[in-house]
């Protein structure tokens, strides 16, 4: 495995590590490759959110990766419709996979990362376009 491949399977608990101490920035090279992870918030600091009002119709609704890892399609064509809560996709962090789940009912747009792609912590991976 290659330093990249190594750091990539250690990185849910790297995150770990780093939230527990409040690390913020981290930059790792070996040679060629460099790893770089910024962390802007500990989600155990996070304040709980307000209730909001719903995402008006004509918008479309993001769909966030749960974690930071590998991005994963899960099979699904772009402009199928799916619901709330149906799974989209998934997220490889480690041992983990973790599932992406649509947010909003409505068409599925194209994936905004390609299959087998890292991704951070709430990164956009898709985007559901409202019916009607």
């Amino acid at each position: 495995m290659t330093f990249l491949e190594d750091l990539l399977n250690d990185l849910p608990g790297l995150v770990s590590r780093m939230r527990h101490h409040d690390v913020r920035h981290l930059s790792l090279q070996d040679g060629t490759s460099t790893l770089a992870l910024n962390i802007t918030a500990n989600p155990c600091q996070i304040p709980q959110a307000q209730p909001v009002a719903p995402i008006a119709k004509s918008e479309d609704t993001p769909v966030l990766s749960p974690e930071m890892g590998l991005f994963r399609r899960h099979g699904l064509s772009d402009s199928q419709a799916v619901r709330a809560g149906e799974i989209v996709g998934f997220v490889e962090a480690g041992a983990l996979r973790l599932p992406v789940t649509a947010t909003a009912n409505g068409t599925l747009g194209r994936a905004l990362v390609g299959d087998g792609s890292v991704v951070g912590y709430h990164d956009v991976l898709f985007r559901i376009h409202p019916d009607g």
